[in-house]
């Protein structure tokens, strides 16, 4: 029996056929192509998709709330009921966590479903200005852990949480605090929001650690910048 020449067979095919591979192939470049597009413009949390929905104003810049314009928190928490919260969390479940916080405070909390505000008694421990390989270019971050008093009578002592505290604005914020200072942060006016949540090592456990941001300028006299660096890792003091 004779062999068939490829060439002939691929000649003898109908245009019919060369019609439907081309439509094929239309729609399988029309799904990806969309795809991509629903990528880029959904996860501000990617560089390349932040500054893209920026530049074409899918995504509004970072907003300096005051406190009356400020979102309304899922919770208020301190020191005691944020361990409780997280503590038990795995690492898959903080990085999903994580993610969300960033996303919501990228949309100035349009949806706000995970917002919660810190408030307590911190002592400082260390601060350094900002710099534009962090999350925001200018400003200060101040280290602080928790104080808590075991009961109404007794005085603040150190607890197992430990903070930063994220200060976007001036360069002379770093100015305005020093280490063993006491910072207090309150709802209102500081509306302190978390932006991370990790652990960091304390004696021979592990304490938990939140990246905090306050919402509201009128707090420290803190303004973000028009838009963050979304690349910068998290926690800052590593």
């Amino acid at each position: 029996m004779a062999k068939t020449d490829p060439d002939e067979s691929s000649k003898r095919r109908p245009p019919m056929f060369w019609w439907f591979l081309a439509n094929v192939l239309a729609i399988a470049l029309a799904i990806t192509s969309w795809l991509i597009c629903l990528n880029l413009f959904r996860d501000p949390t990617h560089p390349t998709s932040y500054q893209l929905m920026l530049k074409v104003g899918r995504l509004q810049p970072l907003e300096n709330f005051t406190t009356t314009s400020a979102p309304s928190p899922r919770k208020t928490s301190g020191p005691l009921n944020l361990e409780a919260e997280f503590s038990p969390y795995r690492e898959e479940d903080l990085e999903t966590l994580n993610q969300e916080f960033l996303r919501s405070y990228l949309t100035n909390y349009h949806k706000n479903s995970s917002l919660t505000y810190v408030t307590g008694e911190f002592k400082i421990l260390e601060i350094r200005p900002l710099t534009k390989n962090d999350f925001f270019p200018t400003g200060a971050v101040i280290k602080a852990q928790a104080m808590v008093a075991p009961d109404d009578l007794a005085d603040s002592i150190p607890y197992p949480v430990f903070i930063e505290y994220l200060l976007p604005g001036d360069s002379d914020l770093v100015t305005r605090f020093q280490p063993s200072d006491t910072l207090i942060l309150k709802k209102i006016p500081h509306c302190a929001a978390i932006l991370h949540v990790g652990e960091i090592d304390y004696d021979t456990n592990s304490a938990l650690y939140l990246t905090l941001v306050p919402l509201c300028g009128s707090g420290h006299q803190t303004s973000p910048p028009t838009q963050a660096n979304v690349a910068a890792s998290f926690p800052v003091f590593l």
